[in-house]
């Protein structure tokens, strides 16, 4: 791999895995308002319309966010009954021959989460719940974590061509 290259697996790598340190912190806000909101309900008969709706809004930032830094650690779901089997450089192919694959679906995925928040911020978009919050700020958020997801796609397509080229990968943080 060139130094570019690295330059670049690294930089997109090392974003990932900030952004992915910072999101997983966002399950813990999930579970604070769900406990403050069961706690509410059940104590002190105080039920809030918002509690569950922004806990879906931190679960969407959450995977979307997430998403970049579980391809970098291989923990997306994948059938591999076969794939476990081969060798380095034919999972490294294998995963060159798919990029197309993963890259449209990608492609249309950014498309439609940009689309969506231009939508959310011209339009001032809301839920249509009694609560009735923007979803603007949501909506960014998984842009972003979308942008990033790609990029780490990008970041392990390099890393496959390396492989497939037979060339030793550094070995980062949370590299296997």
């Amino acid at each position: 791999m060139n130094k570019p290259s690295r330059a670049v697996v690294r930089a997109i790598d090392r974003t990932n895995e900030i952004i992915g340190y910072f999101s997983m912190y966002l399950v813990l806000v999930m579970m604070g308002i769900l406990l403050y909101e069961t706690v509410m309900r059940t104590i002190f008969n105080r039920p809030h319309l918002w509690a569950v709706e922004l806990t879906e809004f931190v679960m969407a930032a959450y995977y979307t966010l997430g998403g970049g830094y579980s391809h970098i650690i291989d923990s997306h779901v994948r059938m591999d009954i076969l794939y476990g089997k081969l060798s380095t450089k034919t999972r490294a192919i294998l995963d060159i021959v798919t990029f197309p694959l993963i890259g449209f679906y990608m492609t249309v995925l950014l498309m439609g989460a940009i689309k969506g928040t231009k939508y959310a911020i011209l339009y001032k978009q809301k839920t249509y719940s009694p609560w009735a919050p923007p979803v603007a700020p949501v909506k960014i958020a998984m842009t972003i974590g979308i942008i990033f997801m790609f990029l780490q796609v990008i970041s392990e397509l390099l890393k496959d061509i390396a492989r497939a080229r037979g060339e030793e990968i550094p070995v980062g943080e949370v590299y296997k």
